[in-house]
């Protein structure tokens, strides 16, 4: 069973190595070690274009197309951060305040003040009250055998009484002069305070989600990645027949 011949990117190139002047990279990469690793990883694979200037110009359109991918891609490579920390803010900010004291009393004084004197007015009465009096008193009676009344005897009597009384009235009048002196101050002070400033704060470190173990771990895949490799992949399934 004969096996037919094929053509790859590496024997178009050996006939026409002009084939990558219209591939547009990134400018950090290098040119000639993008094209020479290409040449060695697609060696065994048969071009999907065996036409070296509809290969070139087919080139030149489809990197245009992957210039801001690939652009992308080598940028993430240069970030820096710490691998093992997974948390880093930085904030800034202005505070503004303000305050208000206030310091507050009061004096009062109260005087009373009392000038005068009294007059007292005394009202006496007195005096006798004399009762007189006479009674006369006749019994009569009647005998077992008369109904007629003979007097029997006869009481006579006087009397006299007399009642000494007297009252005395006394009448205080209060006279003079009464002064109240009252006085009130009120004193007080405030005092307001303003404060600006601003204040920086970074916070940085591992908030838990993810242990460092993990981090380490993502970090090695993440040095794996190669941007040459990338590219080449990419040629290889716009270019080439993976079919073996």
């Amino acid at each position: 069973m004969s096996r037919e011949a094929t053509l790859s990117t590496l024997g178009l190139y050996e006939f026409d190595n002009t084939i990558f002047n219209l591939l547009v990279i990134p400018d950090e990469l290098d040119r000639e070690t993008l094209i020479e690793n290409l040449l060695a990883e697609t060696a065994e694979l048969e071009v999907l274009y065996p036409n070296p200037d509809v290969l070139k110009n087919l080139i030149g359109v489809w990197s245009h197309k992957q210039l801001h991918i690939w652009q992308h891609l080598y940028e993430s490579t240069q970030y820096e951060y710490n691998p093992i920390e997974n948390y880093d803010r930085n904030e800034t900010g202005t505070d503004t305040g303000s305050g208000m004291t206030t310091h507050g009393g009061a004096d009062s004084e109260q005087i009373a003040r009392t000038e005068g004197g009294s007059e007292t007015d005394t009202l006496t009465n007195s005096g006798t009250d004399r009762t007189s009096s006479s009674s006369d008193t006749l019994h009569k009676i009647a005998g077992f055998n008369s109904a007629a009344l003979v007097d029997q005897s006869q009481d006579i009597g006087t009397g006299s009484s007399s009642l000494m009384h007297g009252k005395v009235e006394t009448d205080v009048t209060q006279f003079g002069k009464t002064e109240n002196v009252n006085s009130a101050k009120t004193y007080g002070q405030t005092i307001t305070d303003t404060n600006n400033g601003t204040h920086t704060l970074r916070a940085h470190g591992n908030i838990g989600v993810t242990t460092t173990q993990e981090m380490i771990k993502q970090e090695r895949e993440i040095a794996l990645f190669n941007i040459y490799d990338a590219i080449i992949k990419d040629y290889i399934y716009r270019f080439c027949l993976l079919v073996y």
